[in-house]
């Protein structure tokens, strides 16, 4: 017995959402096997059944944005930095103009939680070591938290960029992030 068409976008959509890194790729494979695979059900898709799709694509993006611009995820080992935020959101933005779909209500959500984090790595520049390294540990240390250095693992420039595209003014950066970038 073959799977009914619910239950074939049902588990597409689950894999689009939980993809990982690369939601757009995961999208499109799902649209592949859905539509164009020799050995998948070649369904033709209506509209809101892409837009579904589409959509599981973009929530994925949006979960590893706030992931990696989340202060308190720094310490998980699926934690990636400013620097990767950056590409995401660049991907992100670049993935909804080719899919004709405004990304502004993300843009707001992702713009909050990079302010989040540059205050709260401003708070704590003092207390957690800007060590070069991706983490503060050294042989032997109890202490595994990364370095501020982990979190903002992109230049003062890129830092700028990201803030300019998500309509943050430079005004509202705090000081003391230039001394944690990399040079």
């Amino acid at each position: 017995m073959y799977p009914s068409r619910q239950e074939l976008l049902e588990e597409e959509w689950f894999i689009v959402r939980h993809s990982g890194e690369l939601p757009e790729v995961a999208f499109h494979s799902a649209l592949h096997h859905l539509t164009e695979d020799p050995q998948g059900p070649r369904l033709h898709l209506e509209a809101g059944e892409i837009h579904t799709l589409l959509e599981a694509a973009i929530a994925r993006y949006h979960e590893i944005l706030l992931r990696d611009l989340c202060y308190e995820q720094r310490e998980l080992p699926v934690y990636r930095g400013i620097k990767r935020a950056l590409f995401n959101w660049q991907r992100l933005t670049a993935f909804c103009r080719r899919q004709e779909r405004d990304c502004n209500d993300l843009r707001d959500a992702v713009a909050e939680a990079f302010l989040l984090l540059l205050q709260k790595t401003g708070q704590s520049a003092g207390e957690v070591k800007l060590t070069p390294a991706c983490c503060s540990v050294s042989s032997g240390s109890k202490d595994a938290r990364p370095s501020l250095a982990f979190v903002f693992n992109c230049t003062i420039e890129e830092v700028l960029l990201f803030a300019h595209e998500l309509g943050i003014s430079e005004e509202q950066i705090p000081g003391d992030v230039r001394q944690i970038c990399p040079r």
